[in-house]
């Protein structure tokens, strides 16, 4: 029979809620044992197929789930394994996944527990696009109805809050299977209405198969994070608790290039731990936040880090500035030292001049004078004997006088007197005023 004429169904469920049961009234044959525990994982996945009015029903009765508000990674992990093979056992996908619901109970926060935890690893549209919702335990709606009077369907239009949301969502794709039923022809029309609304998903041409599951990868990968997120959490803060205390340390040393490796070692620390949580995260973003702590702790290593090797840039070139300026200073002062020497020099030989031209000077002065002196005393000297010959002259002329004027007359005396001394007398007045 062609492979097109062959339906795929996969239950999936709590454990408890006649999910084997179903399967078998689908096969119409005891081909999966029943399992009434509400409290386990079913761990096991097995199929069975039949056929119907010419077509192949494949079931596969997927691993059931008992408390889905299990919190260890190792429950957790069978749930995945497990429903990872129940998709690998079916290489051309799903047609649509039977979701299992007990009729009669109320509809509790642990169902919608265990929905929101069958979206977290199929995906969360999976409801939407490809499941059916089967209610087991029909014949409890048989003796309500009797009472009520009312219609399967008319008690769905009836419900409300949960139960109302999940049909919506299945766009009121639901079925009523009563599994301890005897009667053939209500088993036929049961599997006749479950085989409609599963044409009607077939018609839109799509399975639900690898690539399907393997898109939701990142929402099952959170599941399992969101367990260890905890101990990842202690043990990363730990860390970078010792991480940020030691960086305090060499915040508060003043030696920059004693401190760059130990900052370097630090940061490949934070880059190890950053790795780790990263690794740990499986990109599924469960430890955006401790991702985004541990980077910008890695970020202030890097930021002092950067900080040392500016400021140790920053103290060479100031170093090298003070260099710089201290050498300009010294050939400044170099060059004002020979200008001051040789000025010096120039002053010395300016001043040995002046002191020559002084002394020269004093000596050209002490021979003037000692020549004046000379010059004087001799001029003095002459002056007296000339002044002494005139004195005698004069002595003698006026001797001479006298004894003229005796031998002749007073007037002719006076006269011969006056005419021979005048000049003698001039010459006399001359001599003494000079």
């Amino acid at each position: 029979m062609a492979a097109s004429n062959q339906i795929d169904l996969l239950l999936i469920g709590k454990t408890g809620n006649g999910k084997s049961a179903t399967g078998n009234s689908i096969l119409r044959r005891k081909a999966f044992k029943s399992r009434a525990s509400t409290n386990s994982v079913t761990s096991t996945v097995d199929y069975e197929v039949s056929e119907f009015n010419g077509r192949i029903i494949k079931v596969v009765d997927g691993p059931g789930v008992g408390d889905t508000r299990i919190n260890t990674e190792a429950a957790v992990n069978l749930v995945m394994t497990t429903m990872e093979y129940a998709i690998a056992a079916n290489p051309r996908g799903y047609h649509a996944f039977l979701l299992i619901v007990r009729f009669g109970g109320r509809f509790s926060e642990e169902d919608q527990d265990t929905i929101d935890f069958l979206k977290k690893i199929f995906g969360q549209d999976f409801v939407k696009e490809f499941c059916i919702l089967v209610l087991t335990c029909g014949d409890n709606f048989r003796f309500e109805s009797e009472d009520s009077g009312k219609s399967f369907e008319e008690w769905c239009n009836e419900e409300q809050g949960k139960f109302k949301d999940l049909l919506k969502e299945c766009d009121n794709r639901v079925v009523l299977f009563d599994n301890t039923t005897k009667d053939p022809e209500k088993k036929n029309k049961q599997i006749e209405n479950l085989l409609k609304i599963v044409d009607s998903l077939s018609s839109k041409g799509q399975r639900y198969n690898d690539d399907n599951f393997e898109r939701a990868r990142v929402q099952r990968n959170t599941i399992m994070v969101e367990l260890k997120k905890s101990a990842i959490t202690e043990e990363t803060m730990t860390e970078t608790s010792l991480i940020i205390m030691k960086l305090q340390e060499l915040q508060a040393t003043e030696d920059l290039r004693s401190k760059i490796y130990p900052l370097e070692k630090l940061q490949s620390r934070v880059e190890c731990l950053l790795e780790s949580v990263s690794c740990k995260d499986r990109a599924t973003g469960a430890l955006h936040d401790l991702i985004s702590t541990v980077k910008s702790l890695k970020s202030n290593i890097n930021d002092d880090i950067k900080l040392c090797y500016r400021m140790m840039e920053e103290r060479e070139k100031m170093k090298r500035q003070e260099e710089e300026i201290r050498r300009k200073y010294e050939e400044e002062m170099q060059i004002l030292k020979e200008q001051y020497d040789r000025k010096a020099k120039e002053d010395a030989k300016v001043l040995e001049e002046h002191r020559r031209y002084e002394k020269e000077q004093a000596r050209l002065k002490a021979e003037m004078e000692e020549k004046n002196k000379r010059e004087k005393e001799a001029l003095e000297k002459k002056h007296k004997e000339e002044r002494d010959i005139m004195q005698t002259k004069s002595e003698e002329l006026e001797k001479e006088y006298r004894k003229m004027k005796e031998e002749n007359d007073k007037g002719i005396v006076r006269r011969v007197y006056e005419g021979v001394t005048w000049p003698f007398r001039a010459a006399g007045n001359w001599l003494f005023s000079n």
